[in-house]
């Protein structure tokens, strides 16, 4: 089975993903530092907050720095950040000095009511834990320091103590919002220690086995939303909280993987299977009932009041990373790409300090300046990112994984210890970069997926201890039906790799060209929302149509029969884009009639597509990603 490569071996060195990290180190990072300490988030670690006092902590503020941290500290292991590293530090000290005798650390329940620690189900404690190992974790491997670790090893101590004792009086024993499932197997490979392993298997066995937990959760928060109503092993769709119900399945990933559980491996594939044929939006968006950021019933994909959340995209990657480890299949690593390239990066501006929590498909102002008035704005989506929002999780997370993209790029498979085996090394996303393993060099050079080609040089020493020879496999991506590959020896695996024969020490080069032709996509006719209507899709890139390109009255736009639809460079915000043209009719009759016996006058045009991820970067605009046709 492939493994996932640490960040040191990748380094990405231009194109679009360099563009997306420099943008984070520089602008992302640093602005929503600026909102966190405004906030009072990170003054919150230092546990000085009293009643009567501004800024009083919130049960999840712990978790929005912890992702921080962990974002931050990815972009440390390939260039150290003396001042960046200061402000990380000054956290550490604040959270080690400020833990209990037991080892534990929650700056809301440890200021405003510790007496209640453990004792509510639905207050994050243990989702801020894990957030808090993930961030030590990562910041431990970047910097070598081990003071954040070691004290969440001591709150993680504490913790199997607390949940694993069977005379404890329980108030509950799984998690409300689950994470920490995930950040413990993160914790047991980093120091071996098989406690937390251990406790991870068990959230994951005890959840939805437990009455009493079921009742925890009113109204609309039912067993579903939090997925207590079977166990993990009998659950076949995806229900409630999007990013809790991911976050869970990327837990049981991992459980399935180290134990060998056929029975929970089979779940998470079928959940899987059930979200992107049944449940999943076209650009990867996930989640869209407001009703409790949850999955709704099959087909029910509404798009003007789609709430997809940037976290629950973000949250599928990790499903679908671990569910790649766990099988094999290329088919988690497509969809990886889907949800990168639109659900997630539309979550943050071109220019990486404005963000959407939500994602629609479909927006028109009007709407969303009504409800502003009239009611709580969760009735309409945004159509301008906010700086920042109270419930400010996507921030972070989209710092994390932005940070981490080079770990989804390569894998391995093979033993490193024997010199016989022929190792593969798996080129899962294209970007480039330089990839070094076991004496072996792999240089990815490409503008992907602005455009499919992609020039590859393999470099190998042959050491004593790195005497291998190894195959190259080249993903190639669901969407494509056509390419070109200049290497001499090649394959199509069943799966659909590129498997180019055995290397050896020494220097090739070779070319690989994907067509990336526009493709019309049409829904199920059970998404009644889309019926008759198509979507525009280029390669990996979803596109959409705003109102600052093209007028007034988008949703009367209707795509020709012979669109001729042509691709061109042009930018928004300094950032490089494909835009895509085609011939269209569109009403543009400006009338205040309400009701006409006579067609309202049409014109033909050329629309003027995007990214779906560069929307709402121009003002105040409508946007439209499915058109009749």
């Amino acid at each position: 089975m492939p493994k996932q490569v640490e960040l040191k071996n990748v380094k990405i060195t231009g194109g679009y993903f360099h563009e997306k990290q420099k943008m984070n180190r520089q602008i992302t990072i640093p602005a929503t530092y600026r909102q966190f300490y405004n906030t009072g988030r990170i003054d919150a670690f230092k546990l000085k907050w009293r009643s009567e006092q501004p800024n009083q902590p919130h049960i999840f503020w712990d978790s929005d720095v912890a992702k921080w941290i962990e974002g931050a500290a990815y972009t440390l292991i390939h260039k150290r950040d003396v001042n960046l590293e200061s402000l990380i530090d000054s956290i550490i000290e604040d959270l080690v000095s400020g833990q209990t005798s037991e080892g534990y650390f929650n700056s809301y329940y440890q200021t405003v009511e510790l007496a209640n620690r453990f004792t509510n189900r639905n207050n994050h404690e243990l989702y801020c834990a894990g957030h808090l190992i993930e961030g030590a974790v990562a910041y431990k491997k970047a910097t070598g320091k081990y003071a954040f670790l070691n004290a969440m090893c001591r709150y993680a101590d504490y913790i199997y103590e607390v949940f694993t004792d069977p005379y404890r009086d329980k108030n509950y024993i799984t998690p409300g919002h689950e994470e920490i499932e995930l950040a413990l197997v993160k914790l047991y490979h980093e120091t071996k220690n098989k406690k937390y392993l251990d406790l991870s298997k068990f959230f994951i066995d005890k959840r939805g086995t437990i009455d009493g937990e079921k009742q925890t959760n009113d109204g609309w928060a039912s067993s579903n939303y939090a997925q207590d109503h079977l166990p993990v092993v009998e659950q076949a769709t995806a229900e409630g909280h999007a990013v809790r119900c991911l976050y869970m399945f990327s837990g049981a990933a991992d459980i399935a993987r180290e134990f060998n559980d056929e029975k929970l491996k089979k779940a998470c594939e079928t959940v899987f299977d059930n979200i992107i044929n049944k449940r999943m939006y076209v650009t990867g968006g996930i989640g869209g009932n407001y009703s409790g950021e949850a999955f709704s019933y099959d087909y029910d994909l509404p798009n003007e009041l789609a709430y997809t959340e940037t976290c629950a995209s973000i949250a599928m990657i990790f499903f679908c990373d671990r569910m790649y480890l766990l099988t094999g299949e290329k088919k988690y690593i497509d969809i990886i790409e889907l949800q990168l390239y639109n659900a997630v990066l539309s979550g943050i501006s071109l220019h990486g300090d404005r963000f959407f929590y939500c994602n629609p498909l479909e927006v028109h102002p009007e709407r969303r300046d009504y409800f502003t008035k009239i009611r709580n704005s969760q009735f309409a989506p945004e159509y301008e990112r906010p700086e920042y929002f109270g419930c400010s999780c996507c921030p972070p997370n989209v710092i994390r994984l932005i940070s981490s993209l080079g770990q989804y790029m390569y894998h391995v498979d093979g033993d490193d210890q024997d010199d016989e085996e022929i190792d593969k090394i798996y080129v899962n996303l294209y970007n480039s970069s330089v990839f070094e393993y076991n004496g072996v060099k792999i240089i990815q050079e490409t503008d992907y997926p602005r455009s499919g080609k992609i020039n590859i040089t393999v470099e190998t020493q042959e050491t004593e201890e790195t005497d291998k020879k190894f195959e190259l496999y080249l993903r190639i991506p669901n969407w494509n039906k056509n390419f070109k590959c200049g290497a001499d020896r090649y394959d199509i695996t069943n799966d659909r790799y590129i498997a180019v024969n055995p290397f050896e020490s020494g220097c090739d080069q070779f070319s690989l060209e994907f067509e990336m032709p526009v493709v019309e996509l049409y829904a199920n006719p059970k998404v009644h929302y889309c019926a008759g209507r198509i979507a525009i899709k280029r390669g990996p890139i979803v596109y959409c149509a705003e109102g600052v390109d093209n007028g007034d009255y988008l949703k009367s736009v209707k795509i020709s029969d012979n669109p001729e639809y042509k691709c061109e460079q042009s930018q928004i915000d300094d950032n490089n884009i494909i835009k895509i043209t085609c011939d269209c009719e569109i009403i543009t009759e400006k009338s205040d009639v309400l009701y006409s016996e006579n067609i309202f006058k049409k014109e033909k045009k050329r629309l003027s597509l995007i990214p779906y991820a560069s929307w709402a970067n121009r003002g105040r605009n409508e946007m439209l990603v499915w058109f009749m046709k």
